[in-house]
């Protein structure tokens, strides 16, 4: 058995595909215990990885685009191993990315997932995250996205989640809470994933010792594609009907409305209402699948309501303190106007 399943979806860049194997290629884990497998969405011959296929590496491919959730799924099904590798193929990693983070989840059997330093791969001294957090309200946000790296995200902490592009996951943790779940298709997996290891007794940590490169929005090209827009739209509102135990939701409903009404007007400005549109759409379609999934999850939690806060008022907190941090005109005028309505209460 590998120690590691590497699961790399793809989507027609057979060269970003190459430049992430070789960094893998590079890594002081040893070979033997890793495994690589591609998953070629919509793989066509002119458009996959060729033969012959590096070391260790094997290849599924899809007649038609099954997204992040379900590519990675095959992923991991396809090499049993302690722990599975959820990894973009527009990252490199660094040599020793892979041999840190198994050792931390060696070193503590609570840890469901671990993540490192993302680098802007085309600008390495600027931060593409330091892990991610989420608001009370329900929204995802990558600590440190764009800022100049003056390590100012150099110490381990605690994460609620962490991005899907190069974070090692627990496969027992994965597994439990139900792996990446297909309806979401891209965008915001990560965070369902992640809140569902903590429902079920997990913890999350960021390691910054473990260096990666990020290209980011490699497929679809810019951040803000009206797709991104759809789907950030939809999955936001899933991970409120599916995640947020009964309690918590009322508790927190006034800041998750107010947020979604400053999505509204921040995603039209960005991207049209049309986007949204079928985002909201989407999501009304699919909110009886999330109320089953929610019951389900709710069934095999191990944590209370006030447990599950304290982590979520924790991630909240490292948003603010980022935000904070940042100089009064590079900040979100979001989340400006977020803090302004529900500043954090004093730790």
């Amino acid at each position: 058995m590998k120690t590691v399943a590497i699961a790399i979806p793809s989507l027609h860049r057979p060269d970003l595909t190459a430049r992430c194997i070789e960094s893998i290629q590079r890594q002081t884990l040893p070979a033997e215990q890793w495994k690589i497998v591609v998953i070629e969405n919509e793989a066509r011959s002119d458009s996959i990885l060729p033969d012959p296929l590096p070391r260790n590496t094997m290849r599924i491919e899809l007649q038609v685009n099954e997204g992040t959730t379900n590519s990675i799924n095959r992923g991991m099904a396809a090499v049993p191993s302690p722990y599975v590798l959820l990894l973009n193929n527009d990252v490199e990693l660094a040599p020793d990315y892979l041999e840190k983070l198994v050792k931390t989840l060696d070193a503590d059997e609570t840890l469901g997932f671990a993540t490192g330093k993302l680098l802007r791969a085309s600008e390495p001294t600027r931060l593409d995250g330091a892990g991610d957090a989420m608001l009370l309200a329900g929204a995802s946000y990558r600590l440190g996205h764009l800022d100049s790296d003056h390590r100012q995200f150099d110490q381990p902490m605690p994460l609620l989640s962490a991005c899907g592009a190069a974070v090692l996951y627990r496969s027992k943790a994965f597994l439990l809470c139900g792996a990446l779940d297909a309806d979401f298709f891209a965008y915001i997996d990560d965070l369902d994933l992640a809140l569902r290891a903590h429902l079920i007794g997990y913890r999350g940590i960021y390691v910054p010792g473990a260096v990666a490169y990020h290209v980011g929005s490699a497929t679809l090209g810019q951040a803000l594609h009206p797709r991104v827009v759809e789907y950030i739209t939809r999955n936001q509102l899933f991970v409120l009907m599916k995640d947020y135990p009964e309690a918590v939701f009322r508790q927190l409903l006034p800041r998750i409305i107010a947020y979604q009404v400053m999505w509204f007007l921040y995603a039209v400005r960005r991207a049209g209402v049309f986007a949204y549109l079928r985002g909201l759409r989407s999501a009304i379609r699919g909110r009886k699948r999330m109320k089953q999934k929610h019951r389900d999850l709710m069934a095999k939690r191990k944590i209370d309501d006030q447990q599950l806060l304290v982590v979520m008022q924790m991630s909240e907190y490292q948003v603010y303190d980022w935000h904070q941090s940042q100089a009064e005109s590079e900040r979100s005028s979001l989340l400006n106007l977020y803090f302004r309505l529900f500043a954090p209460r004093q730790r």
